[in-house]
């Protein structure tokens, strides 16, 4: 269920329940009340290693790897789109392309901010010279088959 659905399930369920608890019938209240708390920890956030508790190491690690590209894409994506975007700007160009991707870039901005949430410098640190890295190589790829 998305978010909107379920946010309007969790309204409906809350109307029974009140209801259900004004006229006593507390054993039907108690089942509304067991399916509110279910959807309300549908909308908890859980880590990636909470969901991953009951899975093989192999798989968990499998799991780290492609978060890892998924932030490291973010914010590749981020910096391209920041970068294109003001050096169009500067030179007094407006492009279809910078405003598609700065709509998609106010999206990925809460995936690139996740390794800072974790409130360890380190993790960020080792983050940000991971993503200098590969921004690097990808940047050395590019001018490679433009030189051609």
């Amino acid at each position: 269920m998305r978010k909107e659905e379920i946010e309007r399930r969790l309204h409906e369920l809350r109307k029974k329940y009140i209801s259900l608890v004004s006229s006593m019938q507390m054993a039907k209240a108690q089942k509304v009340k067991n399916k509110i708390e279910a959807l309300e920890r549908e909308l908890e956030p859980h880590s990636l290693g909470d969901m991953l508790q009951d899975y093989t190491p192999e798989f968990k690690v499998e799991m780290l790897k492609k978060m890892h590209r998924l932030f490291v894409y973010s914010d590749l994506l981020e910096g391209a789109v920041l970068d294109f975007q003001s050096e169009l700007e500067s030179n007094g160009i407006q492009a279809e392309v910078v405003a598609m991707a700065r709509k998609a870039v106010k999206e990925i901005r809460n995936i690139v901010r996740i390794p800072d949430e974790e409130k360890n410098p380190s993790l960020s640190e080792d983050f940000g010279n991971m993503c200098d890295e590969i921004n690097l190589v990808v940047s050395n790829i590019i001018n490679k088959y433009l030189a051609k």
